[in-house]
């Protein structure tokens, strides 16, 4: 008779347990993007009279056919729950393990108490132990699965659905029950074509729509790894990282400083990271709302710009801690050769992009909502967006969304510009584009049938001829003022609004003078310096209101912005 043989492993089941021949191994769970440890899974191995480990797909369905299973799966928690207790003795902050339950568990009426007094004895958390469990217990007797579920939720335990996509009602499932984790079967990366690509990456995106976190079993190779990076899977697990072992290697692997296992202050810290959906076409804005994602993979996801980054930041630093490859390319086409050269240009506390960059972060913080700023750099316009993700002691993570728009992009732009223009100038009475490094002016809009005043020889011999006809006598000389060009990028700096206005009477072209808005705003778009002068009529009572401080305090209209 083997030792594999159905007679030999139902007789011999309470002496490999009594004599340590059913031992629980762990397969480590890494987190995708800090390489970190955070978990391991619990598996159950059986070593035969020969020292040889018998193959679980052996021994497990003996188990389930004699009912020796829930023993089996109790053992293995309660090795690793041992397990647990030893590492916290000893300091290794490796915080949760998953085990494995069989359908049949959940028939046993002791179930919630046996867990519980196991955790109780070795003195473990609820939420250090992580239920993995298939579709196919739910399908057994799903009143009581029901009952289950809630009382472990409940109580706090953490629960996944395990082999996700192996069967037939997956998504039946994510609509009657709220997991925390959905772990995707190997099977999708077994033959990873660009459908294949396509499907899991869907899922993963669908997992965080619903705010479940996700991990993917049998990662084997660096492709592999890549691929569930780019598409935002969280968690990873198999042979390219490492086999299950047995808890000696477990722990000289936690004392490796390259896979130190993460704080929890680190778990909670990427765990609300994790929600964000780098395939969202709007991953920034989906996120905020979760508050109540070569060769033949260039086809993939297409439909959106996936330009997404997380940074890292602290009171002085930007670094990078993962990008995808929409993101390298806009980097490139601002003129970085690499990602340090624009890390590099973000933490110069000096530069510009400092500046910018940490107001936006702060902006941020303060607001808790997606801050954008639009800007030119080496000829590429370009839209830097930034969402808070999460906290940790001195650290905080951004996603970080980079836009850049090029001449054959601008075409399509400018197409909706003529198509929305007219709707969008008629706001004003007047618009006028001014170049001072050319020394020109030129006007794009007007309401009224004015004479053309943009085409004197000079800027200023332009403003002077307008100021002349167009504004009232008593404003003229504030007009100039305001019109200034020497002075004017040192005023619209020092705003805080970053655009100058003040009021003055107009004329345009008839008796009486009425109060009008001028605003100036230094447009970023152009390769060179470049100011948009808007004029608008006030409306109703600012009408009353302006005659009334031009009496009783003119001093105030000499101070713009008000």
């Amino acid at each position: 008779m083997g030792h594999t043989d159905e007679v030999y492993l139902v007789n011999h089941f309470h002496e490999a347990v009594e004599n340590g021949l059913i031992q629980a191994y762990f397969q480590p769970i890494y987190r995708s993007y800090t390489g970190k440890i955070f978990c391991a899974e619990t598996l159950a191995r059986w070593f035969g009279p020969d020292g040889e480990i018998l193959p679980p797909d052996t021994f497990v369905p003996v188990m389930e056919q004699h009912n020796l299973i829930f023993q089996m799966d109790m053992e293995i928690l309660r090795q690793a729950s041992a397990f647990y207790k030893e590492l916290s003795d000893r300091g290794t902050p490796l915080y949760s393990f998953s085990v494995n339950l069989s359908k049949l568990d959940f028939k046993n009426e002791d179930l919630f108490e046996t867990i519980t007094a196991i955790l109780k004895k070795y003195d473990v958390p609820h939420d250090a132990i992580k239920l993995e469990i298939t579709e196919g217990h739910m399908l057994e007797d799903i009143d009581a699965f029901q009952k289950s579920f809630k009382q472990f939720s409940d109580a706090g335990f953490s629960i996944w659905l395990d082999d996700f996509g192996s069967g037939y009602s997956s998504l039946n499932m994510l609509q009657n029950y709220s997991f925390d984790v959905i772990k995707f079967d190997m099977m999708f990366l077994k033959d990873l074509t660009v459908k294949g690509k396509n499907v899991l990456a869907s899922l993963i995106s669908m997992a965080k729509t619903l705010g479940i976190h996700t991990l993917v079993e049998g990662v084997e190779t660096k492709e592999h790894k890549g691929f569930l990076e780019a598409i935002g899977c969280e968690a990873q697990q198999g042979f390219y990282y490492s086999k299950p072992i047995p808890k000696e290697e477990l722990i000289s692997l936690l004392d490796e400083k390259t896979a130190v296992p993460e704080t929890m202050e680190d778990k909670i810290y990427w765990d609300r990271i994790g929600q964000l959906n780098f395939l969202s076409p709007n991953p920034l804005k989906e996120f905020t709302r979760s508050k109540v994602i070569q060769g033949e993979t260039d086809n993939l996801f297409s439909s959106f710009d996936n330009s997404i980054a997380l940074m890292e930041c602290s009171q002085t630093q930007f670094n990078y801690v993962y990008v995808t490859r929409g993101y390298l390319e806009r980097v490139r086409e601002l003129g970085f050769d690499s990602l340090s050269g624009l890390e590099q240009a973000f933490s110069n506390q000096r530069s510009h992009q400092f500046l910018m960059v940490r107001k936006l972060i702060l902006d941020a913080l303060e607001k808790g909502t997606i801050q954008t700023v639009e800007y030119v750099n080496k000829d590429v316009y370009y839209r830097l967006s930034v969402q808070l993700l999460a906290r940790k002691k001195g650290w905080v993570m951004m996603a970080v969304r980079l836009s850049t728009f090029d001449s054959e992009r601008e075409v399509s732009t400018a197409r909706e510009m003529l198509n929305y223009g007219s709707a969008l100038f008629s706001t004003y009475e007047l618009a006028v584009l001014i170049f001072p490094e050319r020394n020109m002016s030129s006007r794009l809009y007007t309401a009224n049938d004015l004479p053309i005043y943009d085409q004197e020889s000079s800027i200023s011999g332009s403003v002077e001829k307008f100021c002349k006809a167009e504004v009232a006598a008593p404003d003229q000389s504030r007009y100039m003022q305001f019109m200034d060009f020497k002075t004017m990028k040192g005023r619209i700096d020092s705003s805080p609004k970053k655009f100058i206005q003040s009021y003055f009477r107009m004329r345009w072209g008839e008796e009486s003078n009425n109060w009008h808005t001028a605003r100036v705003t230094e447009i970023p778009t152009y390769s060179e310096k470049a100011y948009l002068l808007t004029i608008q009529s006030v409306q109703g009572s600012g009408q009353q209101i302006l005659d009334w401080t031009v009496n009783e305090r003119p001093d105030l209209l000499n101070i713009v912005n008000l």
